[in-house]
């Protein structure tokens, strides 16, 4: 899932925040105030900005929000170099589709959206979790595609306090244990109908990739479909074929 909703010059001045993380390509020196903090960079920087963290933006040739990004920084990270570049790149692509008509336009995104992702990931350092952390995560990873995964059994087994481990997960994470799997799920849900995998016969049906995305319950699947994408899993098939 790492949506990307907008691609082009910054649009909100003064100081605000966004729902998702905002990434900034610079297009001169400057420098942007976070939470009271000021961060300065150079031309040819990427400036990461986490999700709901207040501040100014400073001067960009690109700006790109991604909104459910599954790692998310938890502070601005300013990256120079070749990692600089690689972001500009992706960004860039992103504010040309944004601005073309392109049919594909969603799929092309979601691609985009997952490069950046990795990308942050790679030069912020955003994988360096506490043991216990990684460990639920590694959980996660695991039983992703499970229905039969116990996420609260799971933390439960290990030798640290349920409610302290929860917390911590969300301190690093930015989601709890639990949202951070519902996200995931249906991440690959939205993954499975959009690249236009079939089964032996037809397209998958929704109890098909309800099961596949961990749910034993192909109507509590839908419901939790549609509260993250606004429709159903059918009228998405609808819409993205």
């Amino acid at each position: 899932m790492n949506d990307i909703v907008y691609a082009g010059l910054p649009e909100d001045s003064g100081e605000h925040k966004h729902k998702g993380c905002e990434v900034i390509c610079a297009s001169s020196r400057g420098e942007i105030t976070a939470d009271g903090v000021s961060y300065a960079y150079k031309k040819g920087d990427a400036v990461i900005i986490p999700r709901q963290m207040a501040h100014t933006n400073g001067s960009s040739d690109v700006c790109v929000l991604i909104e459910n990004i599954l790692l998310p920084v938890s502070g601005v990270c300013v990256i120079s170099g070749r990692g600089a570049e690689d972001i500009a790149w992706v960004c860039g692509r992103a504010r040309d589709l944004f601005e073309s008509a392109v049919p594909e336009k969603q799929v092309v995104c979601d691609g985009l959206g997952a490069l950046l992702r990795a990308l942050i990931a790679a030069y912020c350092g955003v994988n360096d979790y506490s043991p216990a952390v990684k460990c639920v995560l590694a959980e996660i990873d695991k039983g992703v595609s499970d229905s039969t995964f116990s996420l609260e059994n799971s933390m439960r087994s290990l030798p640290l306090n349920y409610d302290y481990v929860r917390k911590l997960f969300k301190k690093e994470v930015g989601q709890t244990p639990l949202e951070y799997l519902t996200a995931r799920r249906m991440s690959l849900a939205r993954e499975i109908i959009l690249s236009g995998l079939t089964n032996r016969y037809s397209n998958y049906t929704v109890s098909q990739i309800s099961e596949m995305c961990g749910f034993a319950e192909p109507l509590y699947f839908s419901r939790v479909f549609k509260k993250y994408y606004g429709v159903s899993p059918k009228e998405y098939m609808a819409k993205n074929r």
